[in-house]
């Protein structure tokens, strides 16, 4: 009785010369960007970028953007960009939503604006500008 051998190695992989050939990624992220700086508050330091895509903040793990204070709602803001400009949407937070100190349900951006959320100063740019 012959002694066990393994089976045969599989034959080395072809290269598919008929694959379609792959698209080049579109232009994401035309038009401006924003950024967000959170200046102080338990989130100091930490910066967003946003651009075609809105960003939702809050304490609640699936934000964009999680602020790890007691005083950010759960689904605190949103900022989107519309055209060319740059908007904050308060989304029904308890504490409420800051433009340069005034209390705001929606409001348009420019560049420097300070935004509170709960505890966190954050600084606002348009990048480029």
């Amino acid at each position: 009785m012959p002694a066990w051998q393994p089976p045969p190695a599989a034959p080395p992989a072809v290269p598919d010369t008929m694959a379609m050939p792959t698209r080049p990624p579109t232009a994401a992220g035309t038009g401006p960007q924003g950024e967000l700086t959170i200046e102080n508050g338990p989130d100091a330091g930490h910066s967003h970028r946003t651009g075609d895509q809105a960003l939702r903040m809050g304490r609640s793990p699936d934000n964009d953007v999680i602020l790890r204070d007691p005083a950010t709602s759960g689904h605190h803001a949103r900022l989107e960009r519309r055209g060319d400009q740059f908007w904050v949407v308060d989304l029904g937070s308890t504490n409420g939503t800051f433009v340069n100190g005034e209390s705001v349900q929606e409001k348009q951006l420019n560049h420097g604006d300070r935004l509170t959320v709960g505890q966190n100063s954050v600084h606002f740019s348009v990048l480029g500008a």
